[in-house]
């Protein structure tokens, strides 16, 4: 077995190693040697990057089942050195919390396994004599492996987090604990929250892409994350909900809603009973239906027996009074009473629209009386979804209740926003924190909005003083509006038609807006179109020719990408305004006595747009495959159809595209309906 002696250790603080003359050299001290010079590296090449960090390459492909991940070269940084890797597939489950590492395994290569390790020195004593081994570093990616170093986590199939580039990764603590003692945690911009319908048990959070700072550290969302969210689901148990049985009334609201389900219904049931009497004289006969309640009336063709003299009530039976009358033993007797019945739903009751409701076939409480509702409904829940300094998106949960709590979110987080579940509905309400740190402009925009609201309200408080100050004859020929409301206007002349933006308190007249998209006669122009830029004509001239270089540098060296298609779209982003028609109708003191119904007033208001609008976008494609066919593409994870353009092919599967042999194909699809406003995710890929 080889031995390979190295007394170095990082405690001993060894510098290098000091040769004395006439001393002979120890195979320990040249390991020792390469051993302080790898741990020198270290030190500085963790200051520089940072360990376990993507220097080139490195980006991931998740295939539609999520059960496949694809990573591109690269070079990543580890153990104080550079390691290459070749594109790798991974088994992943696509389920719950995953995480993707590097895992770097060391191995001795010797002159056994390698023969060209055997000294080449030809003409000397040592030729062909084996010499020293070699230690080979072996990186490889893992998944789910708790003894890598973890580079990428995922989601149900989806990336979470990636290290972060490597830029002077050994300064960037003492940057993002400046940042963070300077402005804490802050949104720049983005990452705003709504809600999707998943399934019967659960809705989707869409947190749209953005940029937040965590702890000081760069946190960047590209796309949108979507995230599964329990609904309002658990429940609580009303125990002998009391309703009084009106006759006729066949619904009854149950207090609690929404109700899951009813789990028992009791109430008094009146009933009539033919009972054989016993032989022996003064005993009870037990009543059939149990338990019972009251006794109304006892009789034997046409002899009436009275309560209390003839007859009682004891525990279930007909109870004959000594010395009372009573029918002959074995002859039958007719008995009406009164017992308490679980009734059986979907025979004498149903829940239905939440409430109680007795049908027609079934039996039916004793009018009057009283019936008991177990049932169980469910309860709202709220929680609060926040960001953390790894990047991740995390939720949590708060107490179900019919009130419920607001959660609070751990520390050293920046929350993004708290989600309103109702019981067992769809319809969650999201509040937006929108924790964003505000720029030197938007500042500079609210001290404008501060100056003029002063001046507005200097303008009013004069306003004020001369309507209470000045004698009335003396204002003849003044008018002051601050344009925030209706009271100085004559909304009852007929040809009032202005409008106002209480916002901007603007008055104006009506008008109407049309967009028209620009189109350029290509042929009659000499213009020159670029993809976000038209400009004159022009030519091109070298100023500046040089021909030789000394070195080469990689221009993007941290976010090197490999052979990937280009999609172009036109148009790429879109900007529009809609404007909403407000009426209002305005009352005062003279509502009293005038009959006829007053003019209404239109106000216009800018509205945000929540949705993208419906419209066509021109797609130009190259870079696929050649020839490769059934290329589909979804709109923000909405599946669209693409139809061709130009000399373009449609793939073998309805809507989908076929690219040329030059991997180039030109399409168009129609954005589709209900996409929210802001950056959306256009993807093109094929199945082969």
């Amino acid at each position: 077995m080889t031995t390979y002696h190295n007394r170095f250790t990082p405690d001993k603080r060894w510098v290098s190693v000091q040769a004395v003359g006439g001393r002979r050299l120890q195979a320990a001290e040249l390991n020792e040697m390469q051993s302080i010079a790898l741990y020198r590296d270290k030190q500085i090449g963790d200051v520089i990057f940072g360990s376990g960090h993507i220097i080139e390459g490195g980006q991931i492909y998740i295939n539609e089942t999520k059960t496949k991940v694809k990573i591109s070269p690269s070079r990543v940084y580890l153990d104080g050195m550079i390691h290459e890797i070749p594109e790798t597939t991974l088994d992943v489950r696509g389920t719950g919390e995953e995480t993707i590492g590097l895992k770097v395994e060391y191995t001795n290569l010797t002159y056994r396994d390698d023969t060209e390790l055997l000294d080449p020195a030809v003409g000397y004593s040592n030729y062909g004599l084996p010499g020293a081994d070699r230690l080979i570093a072996n990186p490889q990616w893992m998944a789910n492996d708790i003894t890598a170093t973890t580079m990428f986590r995922l989601q149900d199939g989806q990336l979470l987090t990636a290290k972060l580039p490597p830029e002077l990764e050994g300064f960037q603590p003492v940057l993002a604990r400046r940042t963070h003692d300077t402005s804490g945690n802050f949104l720049v911009s983005g990452m705003d929250g709504f809600i999707e319908p998943r399934d019967t048990e659960r809705v989707t959070l869409v947190v749209d892409a953005g940029k937040a700072y965590v702890q000081g550290y760069e946190i960047s969302k590209l796309v949108p994350l979507r995230i599964p969210i329990p609904k309002a689901l658990d429940t609580q148990l009303v125990t002998n909900e009391t309703k009084t049985f009106v006759s006729g009334t066949t619904d009854y609201a149950l207090n609690s809603q929404p109700v899951k389900e009813i789990k028992a219904l009791t109430a008094t049931i009146e009933v009539s009973a033919v009972i054989t009497r016993g032989n022996i004289a003064g005993t009870a006969d037990t009543l059939p239906k149990t338990p019972v309640v009251d006794i109304v009336s006892v009789t034997a063709g046409a002899t009436t027996y009275t309560k209390g003299t003839d007859y009682q009530l004891s525990g279930n039976t007909v109870d004959w009074v000594p010395n009372g009358q009573e029918p002959p033993g074995g002859t039958s007797y007719t008995v009406v009473y009164r017992y308490t019945k679980t009734m059986i739903p979907q025979t004498d009751y149903k829940l239905e629209n939440e409430k109680v409701k007795f049908l027609s076939g079934g039996d039916k409480p004793v009018n009057g009386t009283t019936f008991q509702t177990t049932y169980e409904f469910y309860l709202a829940r709220k929680d609060v979804y926040y960001l953390t300094a790894e990047g991740e998106i995390k939720l949590v949960q708060g107490q179900s209740a019919i009130l419920p709590p607001s959660p609070s979110a751990p520390p050293d987080v920046l929350e993004l926003g708290e989600l309103y579940l109702p019981p067992n509905s769809n319809q969650v309400v999201v509040y937006n924190r929108k924790p964003k740190r505000l720029t030197m402009l938007e500042l500079r925009s609210l001290l404008d909005r501060l100056e003029r609201a002063e001046y507005n309200q200097a303008i009013n408080d004069l306003d004020r003083t001369a309507q209470y100050s000045d004698p009335t004859i003396q204002k003849k020929g003044i008018f002051t509006d601050n344009f925030t409301n209706f009271e100085r206007a004559d909304v009852t002349h007929p040809q009032f038609d202005a409008m106002l933006n209480p916002g901007e308190k603007v008055l104006q007249l009506p008008v109407e807006q049309e967009l028209v998209d620009l189109l350029i006669d290509r042929a009659a122009s000499n213009v020159r179109i670029h993809e976000r830029l038209t400009t004159i004509d022009y030519t091109e001239e070298v100023l500046i020719d040089q021909s030789f270089a000394t070195e080469t540098m990689n221009v993007n060296p941290y976010q090197v990408f490999g052979n990937l298609a280009t999609v172009r779209l036109t148009p790429s982003h879109d900007s529009w305004v809609e404007t909403s028609i407000v009426t209002r109708t305005v009352w005062d003191w003279w509502a009293t006595w005038r009959s006829v119904e007053r003019t209404e007033t239109r106000v216009i208001l800018d509205e945000n747009v929540p949705f993208i609008r419906v419209r066509d976008v021109v797609v130009q494609a190259e870079g696929f495959e050649p020839n490769s066919d059934n290329i589909k593409a979804t709109f923000d994870g909405v599946d669209i159809a693409l139809t061709p353009l130009d000399s373009s092919v449609k793939g073998t599967l309805p809507g989908t595209m076929k690219a040329d042999a030059n991997g180039r194909f030109s399409c168009k699809f129609t954005i589709p309906a209900n996409i929210r406003t802001g950056t959306r995710e256009v993807r093109f890929w094929n199945e082969v």
